[in-house]
């Protein structure tokens, strides 16, 4: 089958494979888990038990379904995006099980995130809800239900698990602007300058040069940056002007054209 796409995680509410009823369903292979019990097996329970109904859709799971394992899924994900994920928790019998979620890179390395603990009884579902930054070059996350305890006592018994859903915020992608454009020159006053300015966009985009304030009728440039300069009185002159990217984001610039005397007309 097709790759789950980024921050898309597998099977969250246990429905596959459908059509089970009753406790104590023990699969191997379940779409898109994984568990560190020693046989491979995960617990999934139907909707037919009175004493607990699913939370969501018609199945979920038992984190210590025959022994205290983790259940763990690897989640494709874009370095610098932001998960938020959703779970509902139960305990199975008497007093509170408790759970903790542990997201991360396969390893936990370099940035793991541990939640509180999650505690709840028999009497119904508890729901959670956090946030995860996907560190630089992670691109496979582990999301990781380790069980804390379980309130009968059991290792095979305790901590139900449904609805555990995430949702991805793309990276946010700063719009840095353009380098300052500079242009220097130098020439008589009877003469015409020209020059080309430059600046980059650290994003690769194109760049487009503006003159900044009112117009100059002895200075024209063009959006791809070429410069003319007419006529200009002897003396230091500074042009004002920006450079813009394609996203809308300028950085200010400046011509400068130091002009000298007009050459003496040559006798005749």
């Amino acid at each position: 089958s097709a790759p789950a796409p980024a921050c898309g995680l597998v099977n969250g509410g246990f429905e596959e494979p459908g059509g089970l009823h009753g406790q104590g369903n023990l699969r191997s292979g379940l779409p898109g888990w994984s568990t560190s019990a020693g046989d491979g097996l995960i617990e999934v329970w139907g909707p037919d038990v009175p004493a607990v109904r699913p939370d969501t859709g018609r199945q979920f799971a038992e984190v210590n379904g025959t022994a205290a394992a983790t259940l763990s899924q690897d989640v494709r994900t874009v370095p610098g995006s932001t998960l938020t994920w959703h779970l509902a928790h139960r305990g199975r019998s008497g007093g509170k099980d408790v759970l903790q979620l542990r997201i991360g890179g396969v390893t936990q390395v370099p940035t793991g995130q541990d939640t509180p603990d999650m505690a709840d009884t028999a009497a119904k579902w508890g729901h959670y809800t956090g946030r995860y930054a996907v560190p630089p070059g992670q691109t496979v996350t582990r999301f990781e239900f380790v069980p804390i305890s379980s309130a009968g006592g059991l290792p095979d018994q305790g901590n139900l698990l449904d609805s555990v859903d995430i949702s991805c915020e793309p990276p946010h992608v700063r719009n840095l602007p353009p380098t300052s454009p500079y242009l220097l020159l130098t020439g008589p006053a009877d003469g015409e300058l020209t020059g080309v300015l430059s600046s980059s966009d650290p994003e690769g985009g194109e760049i487009t040069y503006l003159l900044d304030g009112a117009a100059k009728p002895h200075v024209s440039v063009t959006s791809e940056g070429r410069v003319t300069l007419r006529s200009l009185p002897p003396g230091v002159h500074e042009v004002p002007l920006r450079a813009c990217d394609r996203d809308g984001s300028c950085t200010e610039g400046r011509i400068v054209a130091v002009i000298s005397a007009a050459s003496p007309a040559s006798p005749a």
